[in-house]
């Protein structure tokens, strides 16, 4: 049930519609009253509105966001007391992208790989790393993959905000130095982007158990799955390297992106021009935490 109504005056803005409704809090399409240029309004959830440390989250987001320059990232716009402004990138989410076509080309995946990473790399550049890349925080828009909901982010002397011993992600995209208890750093956000590639080739992430904790244990110990025949070798071994259990074997988040573009250029592709078409593709924002 949402707190908030169509119609209603939150600063500068007008809300629209409701995009997401959960126990972390409410995202709404708005406008602003003058411009009516459509943004989100992201609020704190009713029973979070007095907790200091869902502030802090917010505010923390809000200033990791102002860090970032990347058109692969979404835009902070403005942080109110409880609520933060953020821009509007119309499309779906990668995960609502697989509900409907369970997997995507080869070309596709090469393409978000490549933006998604772009984004991380200038989040890194800054001193953030975002520590919750999974299919509903990438948004697929008109002007390419876009990363969105930095709500557990940490920055350079963030302090923690989490009981000591929990792991704060999704266990489908935690990389296992995380799970052993090592604090988040780029390569995590590299190893997570790579679990996102590898559902979109596969139809499913690397590893998924009946808990979560199995899953995280899986992340761990279990070697990463072969992916289907048809994905070419080249994207392949990108993805596979991005999964490494070592975090010093992953490419950093520059890298990959770089050579995600080298995937589409026909010029460098190995196997010519026709292995990894143009195709394209649109996606949208949604945004939840996981603890486990």
């Amino acid at each position: 049930m949402t707190t908030h109504h169509p119609g209603d005056v939150v600063g500068d803005h007008v809300l629209l519609s409701p995009v997401h409704v959960g126990g972390m809090g409410e995202v709404w399409h708005a406008a602003g009253r003058g411009d009516r240029q459509e943004v989100a309004v992201k609020f704190l959830g009713e029973a979070l509105g007095e907790n200091g440390v869902a502030r802090e989250r917010l505010a923390r987001e809000a200033r990791n966001l102002a860090a970032v320059e990347s058109r692969h990232v979404a835009r902070m716009i403005a942080l109110g007391p409880d609520h933060l402004v953020l821009e509007w990138i119309e499309g779906e989410s990668l995960a609502e992208a697989l509900l409907h076509r369970s997997t995507l080309p080869p070309a596709e995946v090469a393409r978000l790989v490549g933006e998604c990473a772009d984004g991380l790399a200038a989040a890194h550049l800054a001193g953030v790393v975002h520590r919750d890349v999974k299919p509903s925080n990438i948004v697929l828009s008109e002007r390419g993959a876009v990363l969105a909901d930095f709500g557990i982010s940490q920055g350079l002397g963030d302090d923690r905000l989490t009981d000591p011993g929990r792991v704060m992600g999704t266990a489908e995209y935690l990389a296992p130095e995380r799970i052993r208890g090592a604090a988040a750093s780029p390569p995590a956000d590299v190893y997570a982007l790579g679990a996102c590639a590898f559902e979109a080739l596969a139809g499913r992430p690397p590893f998924r158990a009946e808990t979560p904790l199995r899953t995280a244990i899986a992340h761990v110990e279990e070697p990463v799955p072969s992916l289907p025949d048809g994905v070419p070798a080249f994207l392949r071994d990108l993805v596979t390297a991005m999964l490494a259990k070592d975090p010093a074997a992953r490419p950093s988040a520059l890298r990959a992106g770089a050579a995600a573009r080298e995937l589409l250029d026909p010029n460098t592709a190995p196997d010519g021009p026709d292995t990894l078409g143009r195709e394209s593709s649109r996606s949208q924002q949604s945004s939840e935490e996981d603890q486990w």
